[in-house]
């Protein structure tokens, strides 16, 4: 049967829900309720309310109006906690249906209308995040409650019980998140499709919201107490994040964990706000894309134990350490995971010299290669065992650059590499034959140092750099101490004059300083090499010029040599010059300072 209009009619307003559009009807037919006005004309008010299409073209037909237009901008239950709105499906969290609530600039524009025109309610304004008026930017208010709980979709006598309220206008360009979603239920277009437009909308919006929150108002903001407005900006913020994506997301938290020292708070303090609401939809498997990423970021970034219970779910494995689990995990003491963190660029010294400040959590992997290196470490007597040396040869070779400490060496402490020192003894091996083929000048490395007049650990560097052959009774087992070299092999390595010409030592002990400095005062030009090598550039074993040593000593002079001229401890000294503007020579670190003479004599 036909069902005929009533003979007193408003006109529908685009965007209005139905139940905005019956109450309106009921008040012009002079009905105060919407329920009994429903009840009267056939209506199935609670069906009405959740947008049901055969309740809507009744009430259309009874209004004299389109249908179409008034069911795409009513929520309809399609399903167990699913509605449509326009052309979007959208999870009942989604909404707002206990209380309404109005825009106070179109109050205001209604009350100027006759008084059988009330303002009307959109459908829009139903939703949790829609929080302005979609027309004039201001955001929306809350209606005092008019009447019973069923009556929370009779707008009418809400609108007639609103008292007046200041606009609060907010800016265009801090609704992104709010035009986003309703452009959602306005078009349905989606131009992107990447991973934030492809999550369920309640999902992405409750998302954008709350990592926004967190952001704007810091972790210990209590969801319960945030307003409106901060909602808004909160939301406009997580949007502005998440739609470039995940990666996105994973560097928004990494800055702000970065705002406090690493190893000062875990995950909970510094992500608290946005961590409990993701830790309170566990109901929801929705959410599992979000909870999923930021609980593996959780366990990537801090150090999370293997088994605790984050977002649900046991860490399978700790990923990165402190230096506490870390020395635990690998039975290394923690100072010594500490030292080599210090070299590695993970951490640095406290002030107080006890324990570190940690620039980022070591990885496992980390943990494993410093474990290894540890254990690779053995001590100055070891080492000296392995190559045959006693300790003050092998502080030669170590000073001399041949072998090395190893990396976080104990303060005070001697130690190395085993595969270095083992490394260092192949070498020599290589060179080495049988004693039977030495000639009659091959004497052992420090009877060779005296007769060039130079130092043992010079020698050892000339052996390597020019491949000169060594000999020993047993090459394949021989050590450092068995090995002979000819003086006629090293000295064939120069035709210099030695009247022209200083070893590394005689020109060290000229100008009173080592031969790591001699070999940079070269290396820059301040003192020159008669002749290099034959066979080779860039050599260790280099033969200073007499003549450019004693230049430089004319004009230069050491701040040692200056320090005793004036009676004066060297480190003050040199503080003083330093605050006249006065500047060593760049020499580069462990060198001996040298200043211009005129500069300070």
């Amino acid at each position: 049967m036909m069902t005929r209009a009533l003979p007193l009619r408003v006109d529908y307003v685009p965007g209005e829900s139905a139940t905005s559009f019956a109450s309106r009807l009921a008040r012009r037919n002079g009905v105060p309720r919407l329920v009994p006005f429903c009840s009267d004309i056939g209506i199935d008010y609670g069906q009405l309310t959740n947008g049901a299409p055969t309740e809507i073209q009744r009430l259309a037909a009874l209004g004299g109006t389109d249908p179409a237009a008034m069911q795409f901008w009513t929520p309809r239950l399609v399903g167990d906690g699913w509605f449509e709105l326009g052309h979007a499906t959208l999870k009942f969290t989604c909404f707002r249906r206990t209380h309404a609530r109005t825009c106070p600039v179109c109050m205001s524009a209604a009350r100027q209308r006759p008084e059988d025109v009330p303002a009307v309610h959109h459908g829009l304004w139903q939703l949790e995040s829609i929080r302005t008026c979609h027309i004039h930017g201001s955001l929306l208010v809350p209606l005092a409650q008019a009447g019973t709980g069923k009556d929370v979709f009779d707008i009418v006598p809400h609108l007639r019980t609103y008292a007046p309220t200041p606009a609060v206008h907010v800016a265009d360009k801090d609704r992104h998140l709010e035009n986003w979603l309703a452009d959602q239920i306005a078009t349905g277009q989606e131009t992107r499709r990447d991973w934030f437009h492809g999550l369920p909308i309640h999902v992405a919006v409750q998302t954008a919201e709350n990592l926004g929150a967190l952001m704007t108002l810091g972790a210990d903001a209590k969801r319960t107490d945030i307003s409106e407005q901060d909602w808004v900006r909160a939301g406009n913020t997580g949007y502005m994040v998440l739609r470039d994506g995940l990666e996105a997301m994973h560097t928004t938290l990494r800055e702000i964990q970065s705002l406090t020292p690493i190893d000062a708070r875990l995950h909970r303090h510094r992500f608290r706000l946005f961590y409990n609401w993701l830790r309170d939809r566990d109901d929801d498997p929705a959410f599992d894309v979000v909870r999923d990423s930021v609980r593996d970021y959780i366990w990537s970034n801090f150090p999370v134990a293997e088994g605790s219970i984050i977002l649900g779910q046991p860490a399978p494995e700790q990923r990165v350490h402190t230096p506490a689990t870390a020395a635990a995990m690998s039975g290394v003491s923690r100072w010594k995971i500490e030292q080599h963190l210090i070299r590695r660029g993970l951490a640095s010294a406290r002030d107080n010299g006890q324990g570190v400040h940690l620039n980022a959590y070591p990885t496992s992997e980390t943990i494993s290669e410093i474990t290894t290196q540890i254990h690779g470490m053995i001590s100055a007597t070891q080492a000296g065992d392995i190559l045959g040396v006693t300790l003050a040869t092998l502080r030669l070779l170590r000073a001399q650059g041949l072998v090395s400490h190893a990396a976080a060496c104990p303060k005070n402490g001697s130690y190395f590499e085993e595969s270095e020192i083992s490394d260092f003894l192949r070498k020599l091996r290589t060179l080495t034959k049988p004693e039977q083929q030495a000639p009659e000048d091959a004497v052992l490395f420090r009877e060779a140092a005296l007769q060039c007049q130079t130092s043992l650990a010079e020698v050892v560097a000339c052996v390597l750099d020019n491949r000169l052959p060594l000999f020993a009774t047993a090459p394949a087992d021989a050590r450092f101490g068995d090995l002979l070299v000819s003086i006629r092999a090293i000295r064939q390595t120069t035709t210099i004059p030695a009247e022209d010409a200083l070893s590394l030592g005689e020109a060290s002990l000229r100008l009173k300083t080592n031969t790591r400095t001699i070999r940079a005062l070269l290396q820059r030009g301040h003192i020159v090499h008669v002749q290099p090598f034959s066979d080779a550039k860039h050599r260790r074993w280099q033969v200073v010029c007499a003549r450019s040593v004693e230049e430089f000593r004319t004009t230069h002079i050491s701040l040692t040599e200056l320090a005793a001229g004036r009676n004066r401890d060297a480190a003050n000294l040199s503080k003083d010059l330093y605050s006249y503007g006065i500047r060593p020579l760049r020499l580069g670190d462990k060198c001996q300072r040298f200043f211009r003479r005129r500069e300070v004599i």
